[in-house]
Formats: structure tokens, C-alpha cells, sequence
């Protein structure tokens, strides 16, 4: 199972990270000889010093707004009584308070908007905390990815919280307290040395639209809605309910329809599912092999992220940006390579796609990426 998109890549930390260069796509003639230069995608950086980048939305004010991991911290889960560690492969987890959002102004100034916020990493030195925002209104809410004893956070659990104007949080969902209550159909039983099944859920990605949130939970394969008025959380699907895995990770909107990416399940090839606005069920018209981490939709085309290729897991510079036709189904590539550990996507006033760059990584790292198509 993979329990997230970024479940065992701390080792490649160490790795240069990627450089600022600008990247056309370039078009091959007859015989293989290239074809003049042509209008084609170009990819520059819009922000850089970022510390693993997740998820990212641009806000009513027109601004870039960006959920920063962290890097965990000094704190060990312990196994006290009543805040047992349950520990799983990817034990001991160091936490702390490095995760923030970052908002990203045009000319590439970055703002801290929310500090100190919850951060886990684990043995492999893959950071967890602050994973998406997104904004209800002139709003902002950030998504805690995962949390609680196990992680070394005993009083910061896996939430939405509300960023209130000067700066500070307020937990206005606790979601493990949530999936506590409403266990998933199917839950694959490991030994406790090789699982990673994380007990308070790994909630890695949310939208917004209208009134509610929408929320992905990977690890347990849930789709959730949260009304922060009434703070109601609500199941709208629960994947596992063939009794497979399927690790749902990222969600775009368009009309009545829901796209949902996932992960890919126990190594296999990932899904590309759809949706109705009353979520009874879903279909898969659209086919793509690689890990799913980023859905945006731009005018009548769907874009997505392709965090690496299925063969070639947990590679740098090998992320792809794809299309998928909504009436066949039919996967483009767009760009290859052209990234390294991307996360999320979305369109902005400019109508240019941005990405996180090196969503796993050291202090700093990350990056946005600038597309346009």
C-alpha cells in the first residue's frame, strides 16, 4: 500500500535539486531532425526557497497561497499510557512546529501568512504536516496532514484549521477523531513490522467549492465533505468498499463531476475516477499508469500531474504534465521530465498552470513552477 504520495523518498534528499532552466517542448520532424521552433509549453520558476511544498490555490486577493510540510522537529513519539505510539515501517517520527503557509506575491515575494504549525517526518526523512489550503470566501483553511501520538504531535491531530487574520489557527475539524468513528470498509491486515497503515488517517489534498471543503484521504481511501458552519464532516465515498486499495490522493471539480486521482494500489497502476455530484459511484474513462498527484482543469482541458512514471518510481526530473481528453478518455503528454516530486496543480487568474517543485526535500528546496501550456 502506499500510504501517501510521499511515503519513501527521504533518501533521496541528498539529491541535487533541480535548476532554474527554462523548458520548451520541441518538436521532431522526418527523419528525427527537428522541426522549426514553435510555440510550445515553457516551465520557469514563480517562487523558489520553499521547504516541501504540497498544495497550493491562488486566493480572492490574486495571490499564490502555499501549505508548506516543514520538517518535523525535535519531539519522538513515546508509548505512554493513554497516547500510545503505534508504530509502523516508517517509525520513529520526529515532530515539531516548522510546517506554515506561504503566500507567494507576482513579482515572487513570499509572505509567511500562518507559522508554527504541526510538523511529523519519519525515519526516512519524509516530512507531514500542513499538505493543502484553500479558500470558502475570503477564508483560509490549511489541511493537517497527519498527526497524534504516533507522530510525536499529541495535541495536534489531523484537521482543517482555520487561519484567522492575524495568523493564528483554529482546529475546526478533527478528522482522526472522525475516521476513529467511521472505520473504512476493507483495511489490509500487515504484520506490524512491514505495515504502513496509519491509524489517524493521511489526509493529503482538499478543494473548495461553494459553502463545503472537500477532502482526499489516501491512506483508507475516503472522500469527504466539511461544512465549516455547522463543522459537520460528512463520507461522500469510501473507496475501499470493493475491498481493494486504492489510494485516492487528489480531487478536481467541474459542473456535477468529481475527478478523483489516486496513487496507484500496492504498486500497481493508478485510476483516474469520476464521480457524480451525488458520489454513488464512479467510472473510469480515463487510463493513466502513473501516480496521480495534481488535477486542474484549464478552459475544456483537463491537466494533470504525473508525480513519475510507474517503472521508474521515486526518480527525480521525471514528472510528467498530461492531459485527458473529457470526451474519450483519450491520455496526452504535454511536457516530460519536467520536474521532481511535483504536487498539486492549479490554474491561475493568468491562466498558466503552477506546481510545487521538490515536494519532498531539505529546508528550502521547494519551489513553484510556472506553466503555460
Amino acid at each position: 500500500m502506499n500510504r501517501t504520495a510521499f511515503t519513501a523518498a527521504g533518501v533521496l534528499i541528498g539529491f541535487v535539486l533541480a535548476g532554474s532552466s527554462v523548458l520548451r517542448a520541441e518538436a521532431a520532424g522526418p527523419g528525427g531532425a527537428k522541426s522549426p521552433a514553435r510555440p510550445g509549453p515553457v516551465v520557469t520558476p514563480y517562487a523558489e526557497g520553499l521547504t516541501n511544498p504540497r498544495g497550493l490555490t491562488f486566493g480572492p486577493d490574486g495571490h499564490l497561497y502555499v501549505a508548506e510540510a516543514g520538517t518535523g522537529g525535535d519531539d519522538v513519539a513515546t508509548d505512554e499510557p493513554g497516547c500510545e505510539a503505534e508504530f509502523n515501517v516508517y517509525s520513529p517520527y520526529f515532530a515539531g512546529d516548522t510546517g506554515r503557509v506561504t503566500r507567494v506575491l507576482a513579482d515572487g515575494t513570499m509572505q509567511t501568512v500562518a507559522a508554527n504549525l504541526p510538523s511529523t517526518s519519519d525515519s526516512g526523512g519524509s516530512s507531514f504536516g500542513p499538505t493543502d489550503v484553500a479558500f470558502i470566501g475570503d477564508q483560509l483553511y490549511v489541511l493537517i496532514e497527519m498527526g497524534g501520538c504516533q507522530h510525536g504531535l499529541p495535541d495536534d491531530l489531523p484537521a482543517i484549521l482555520r487561519v484567522n487574520k492575524d495568523g493564528s489557527t483554529t482546529n475546526v475539524a478533527n478528522l482522526s477523531a472522525w475516521l476513529a468513528a467511521n472505520p473504512p470498509n476493507f483495511v489490509k491486515e500487515e504484520p506490524i513490522e512491514i505495515t504502513d497503515q496509519e491509524p489517524g488517517g493521511v489526509f493529503h489534498s482538499m478543494i473548495a467549492q461553494g459553502k463545503y471543503l472537500y477532502v482526499v484521504e489516501t491512506n483508507r481511501g475516503f472522500v469527504l465533505r466539511f461544512d465549516p458552519k455547522s463543522g459537520i464532516v460528512e463520507k461522500l465515498y469510501d473507496m475501499s468498499v470493493d475491498s481493494k486499495e486504492h489510494n485516492p490522493i487528489v480531487m478536481a471539480r467541474r459542473g456535477n463531476e468529481f475527478h478523483v486521482g489516486t496513487f496507484g494500489e500496492d504498486g500497481g497502476p493508478a485510476e483516474l475516477a469520476v464521480f457524480d455530484k451525488h458520489f454513488a459511484g464512479y467510472s473510469l474513462p480515463f487510463e493513466s499508469l502513473n501516480p496521480i498527484v495534481g488535477l486542474a482543469w484549464r478552459g475544456n482541458k483537463l491537466f494533470g500531474v504525473e508525480i513519475f512514471p510507474l517503472d521508474a518510481a521515486w526518480s527525480p526530473d521525471s514528472a510528467n504534465l498530461v492531459t485527458f481528453d473529457p470526451k474519450t478518455g483519450e491520455r496526452t503528454q504535454v511536457l516530460t521530465g519536467f520536474a521532481s516530486f511535483p504536487n498539486g496543480l492549479v490554474t491561475g487568474p493568468d491562466g498558466a498552470l503552477y506546481t510545487s517543485n521538490w515536494a519532498i526535500g531539505g529546508p528550502g528546496g521547494g519551489s513553484i513552477l510556472r506553466i503555460v501550456p
